[in-house]
This record gives structure tokens, sequence and C-alpha cells, in this order.
């Protein structure tokens, strides 16, 4: 496992991925609190006979502008970075060669998940440090326990989109397949909480919807963390893990 997590981290460093991810999260994280920051500014440039009500913008607005940036564009960049993280070295033929030596297939897919899940968090959490540090310094001092929390809940999600990328480019021989439907759950997720409550609030985007509620952005009051919160969070964790297990099931009866 140690020479598999060491081929995962030089690899890693060699990728495009090594820049990229952490600089789309630190750009949303700097331009969400600038982008709430100047909007005021920018409507007063406009003509007078477009009147445009704004709501007083707060230290929880550019915390959830830099949030909903990353749920949206973020996550979309997660995807594209990693739909090819099983599907290409498989088409590639890689797969075959490595599997040659006596490696657990098992061991491969969790060392590989491992790295790039951990990175993926870094980053984000990184883009969620200058979100923060943004919007200390442009709207206020942020209520950190709380946004914070919300970081938290939002993490479990990131992490969950990543860690079905991982099991659609296993599962499917084309990355642009796999793409396709990681970005389709993206769009699915959301909105299946309509069809019932409790999938609602325990739900994969439940996390997502408490800690947006509990941020009182846009001139809405804060609502309190309910506990359904850290269940969906917890929940997205363990999915993730049941996604990488998935993922291993269909790598054991593949066909390289």
């Amino acid at each position: 496992m140690n020479v598999l997590m060491d081929k995962e981290l030089r690899e890693l460093r060699k990728t495009y991925r090594f820049i990229i991810l952490p600089l789309v999260f630190v750009f949303f994280g700097i331009g969400g609190p600038t982008l709430i920051r100047l909007l005021p500014v920018l409507l007063r440039s406009t003509p007078a006979d477009l009147q445009i009500s704004l709501p007083d913008f707060g230290p929880a607005d550019g915390l959830a502008q830099f949030l909903e940036l990353s749920r949206q564009l973020g996550l979309l960049a997660v995807v594209v970075i990693y739909m090819g993280i099983v599907a290409g070295e498989r088409r590639e033929g890689m797969l075959a060669l490595l599997f040659v030596k006596p490696i657990s297939r098992l061991a491969y897919l969790a060392s590989r998940w491992g790295v790039n899940a951990a990175y993926v968090a870094v980053s984000f959490l990184a883009g969620s440090g200058f979100a923060l540090m943004y919007t200390h310094l442009l709207l206020g001092r942020p209520e950190y326990g709380t946004m914070a929390v919300v970081t938290a809940l939002y993490l479990s999600y990131v992490v969950l989109a990543y860690s079905w990328t991982t099991f659609f480019s296993t599962w499917m021989r084309n990355p642009a397949a796999a793409a396709g439907l990681s970005i389709l759950m993206l769009f699915v997720l959301p909105v299946v909480g309509i069809l019932w409550q409790p999938l609602a609030d325990f739900g994969p985007y439940g996390a997502v919807s408490a800690g947006t509620a509990a941020l009182g952005s846009a001139g809405i009051p804060a609502e309190a963390l309910p506990a359904s919160a850290a269940v969906s969070a917890v929940l997205n964790l363990l999915w993730s893990g049941g996604l990488v297990l998935g993922a291993y099931g269909l790598l054991r009866r593949a066909e390289l």
C-alpha cells in the first residue's frame, strides 16, 4: 500500500491537477467576497431609471458566494479533472500492465481514491481559508464558528462528488461518459428532496441545504443547524466509502 501511495503522490505532483484544482477554489475564495463587496458599487453606475434593490450584504454573504461558486463551478472542475482517474488508465492500458504485478485491485483503488480525495479536500479548504480572509477584510468579521461548521458540511458533499466521479470512471471505459453521469448527479441530487422530505433532510444534499440556511445570507435570517445536517454529512462520507467499494466490485470483474 505504501508503494501505491507513493506512486499516487508522485503522479499527482506531475499532473496539471496539482496546480489547477487549488487555483480554482482559491480563485473562488477571493472572487466570492470581492464580488459581494463590489456589487453595490457596480449597481450604482447603472442608469437612474433602472432601480435595483439590494439587501445589506454582510460577512455571511462573502462565504455564501464562495460556497455557491464551489458547489456549481468548483464541483464541475472536480468532475472534469478526475473523470479519467480510472477510465483513462484503463483505456491507455496502464491497468493491464500494473495488475501483471501482484497488486491488489482494492489496494490500487483505495490508494488512488484516498490520495486524490485528500487533495480535493485540501484544495477546497484552501479556498475556504481565502474566502474567510477576504470576507474579514472586505465585509467585516465573520462568525468563524458557524462558518467552520458550514464549510465542513459542504466538504462532505465535495468529497462525495469526487467519489461518485471515481465510481463512474471505474464503471465506464470512456472518461467523457463518466463525466456525463457525474455532472448529471450534480443536477439531480439538489432536486430529489422535492419528492420526499426526509430525503431532503438526510439525503446527500441535506448537508448543503442546512449549511446554506445556517449562514443567513442575502438578508435572510440565519437558521439553527438541525441534527439532520450532521447526519447527512456523516452519510455522505459513508456513501463515499460505499462508492469506493462499489468501484472495486466493478474493477474486480472488469476486462482490462
